[in-house]
Parts: C-alpha cells; structure tokens; sequence
C-alpha cells in the first residue's frame, strides 16, 4: 500500500528545540522523497487510483508548504549567526542557500506534473526525474547534517535556539 503512515511515530520536537525540529523536518523529507521513489512502480502495477492520489496530495502539500518553510528556517535563523561567528563559513552557507532555490526550482518541475498525474490529465511521469529530486533533497539534507546543524550547535547559544525557535514558531503561525 502506498501511505504514509505516521502512526506510532515518536512526536515532532517543538520549537522549544529548533534543531532537533529541523532534523525531524529531514526525516520526514526523507520518507516523503521515499514515496516519490514509490509512486511510479505503484501507479504502474495499480493505476492512478485513491492511494496514489492521496500519496500525490501529501506530497504536494508537504513540498508547497513545509519544505519552504524549512529553508526559510535555516536561511533565517541559522545562517546569520552561524556567518557572524564563523566568517569562513560564508561559502557554505551560500552553497546551501543556493541548494534551496535549485531545490525549489526542481521542486516546481515536477509538481505540476504530480498534479496533473492526479487529476487525470497525464498517465505516467517521468520516475528519473521523481527520483533525481529525491536523491538531491536527501543528499542535501545529508550535508545540512554533517556540517550546518553541528555548526549551529556549537555557535549559538541556548537563549539564541531559544529565540530561534520562538521566531519559527511565529512565522509558521502567522502563515497558518
């Protein structure tokens, strides 16, 4: 069955602790990207049906509004900081930065398709470009967790997470 089942999971940290929240966010890209693997074998054995759909619309709805919502969380909260302490940081930073638009920009390629394989109007998208999308968000999310949470760790302060947190918390609610 093509789902994705929270149930049983361990519960979301809050914004009380934004980096742990940031890496839950990473696992939850990883097991949406692992549906984008999932999907074109799916909907090759069982068609377009309720399932698949579903699976489209959580997947849609978790790149339209989460995944940005991510990255202006990084952009916004951690990378001032971390550039303002680690002047050699600025390169990395940017590199990531620019992942995310590049990120957003492959994100817009095939959302359109998703939707359109949803409603009908297609058949069949191209499982390459499903699975290129994935490959990059996790590799992307890969490095994020190599280098920039560890840099956050060791560069802010627990009032400054704590301040970090309360702003995320804020922009969420006020886009909601």
């Amino acid at each position: 069955m093509l789902t994705l089942n929270t149930m049983g999971a361990n519960p979301s940290p809050s914004f009380d602790q934004p980096l742990e929240m940031l890496l839950a966010c990473h696992d939850k890209i990883r097991r949406f990207c692992d549906l984008l693997d999932k999907l074109p074998p799916y909907i090759e054995e069982n068609g377009v049906d309720e399932a698949a759909r579903n699976t489209i619309d959580d997947v849609v709805r978790y790149f339209d509004i989460a995944g940005p919502s991510h990255h202006t969380d990084e952009e916004e909260e951690l990378f001032p900081l971390i550039e303002e302490r680690i002047p050699t940081a600025a390169s990395r930073l940017e590199q990531l930065s620019a992942e995310h638009g590049y990120l957003h920009s492959c994100w817009n390629a095939i959302r359109d398709d998703l939707v359109a394989l949803r409603d009908g109007r297609i058949k069949q998208i191209s499982k390459n470009e499903l699975q290129e999308f994935a490959r990059q968000y996790r590799d992307h999310a890969a490095t994020e967790e190599a280098w920039l949470f560890p840099a956050a760790a060791s560069t802010l302060s627990p009032e400054e997470l704590k301040l970090a947190g309360a702003r995320m918390a804020t922009r969420r609610a006020e886009a909601a």
